[in-house]
């Protein structure tokens, strides 16, 4: 019995690691959805065609400004990152990484 539980608790300790790992590496953006995002877009809009994005911050709450990041990846080399404003796209920057 004590073996099953340790089997278990060590099973279940190797998927939590494995989820971890997955939800910390970058996805990135891939170029033909980067052409297709346009200032004025909603966040439901960017985060249905872009995905969740690697990384997002407040940068003022009282002015609703929020940063999205896509981190670059060895497809995708680019950092893009999309500035809203109460909840629309204002800014769009892409900048290639360097090597």
């Amino acid at each position: 019995m004590a073996m099953l539980i340790r089997t278990m608790l060590f099973a279940a300790g190797l998927w939590c690691a494995a989820a971890v790992a997955a939800e910390s590496a970058p996805q990135g953006m891939a170029f033909d959805v980067y052409i297709r995002l346009e200032h004025g877009m909603t966040e439901g809009e960017l985060v249905l065609r872009a995905g969740k994005p690697d990384h997002h911050a407040v940068d003022n709450l009282r002015e609703g400004l929020k940063s999205y990041y896509y981190f670059p990846t060895t497809a995708n080399p680019f950092l893009t990152t999309v500035s809203l404003r109460a909840g629309r796209i204002v800014n769009i920057e892409r900048v290639r990484k360097s090597p």
